[in-house]
């Protein structure tokens, strides 16, 4: 299955750690998107996501479903973890 790296800008301390674990619980009992990983800084306002959907609008709609803003969602060609590089 694809998978989309997301921007997320919010005001700081806009969500608590809570609802970050709801998210992150909901994105692993979606039917069409499943949540891989996050990367958030509460106090900041910002959170980077990675997921997997068959396609960038159910990505969106999902975020939109659960109340969550987005400044992009770009689908993935390439990932890479301690120096090796590998397709998506």
């Amino acid at each position: 299955m694809p998978k989309f790296i997301s921007e997320h800008t919010f005001p700081p301390g806009g969500f608590t750690r809570e609802q970050v674990n709801q998210f992150a619980q909901a994105s692993q009992q979606d039917p069409v998107v499943r949540g891989y990983r996050s990367f958030v800084n509460l106090s900041e306002g910002k959170a980077f996501c990675i997921l997997e959907a068959a396609n960038k609008e159910a990505v969106a709609a999902w975020f939109q479903k659960m109340g969550m803003p987005y400044g992009s969602i770009t689908q993935l060609e390439l990932e890479g973890e301690r120096g090796v590089i590998k397709k998506a």
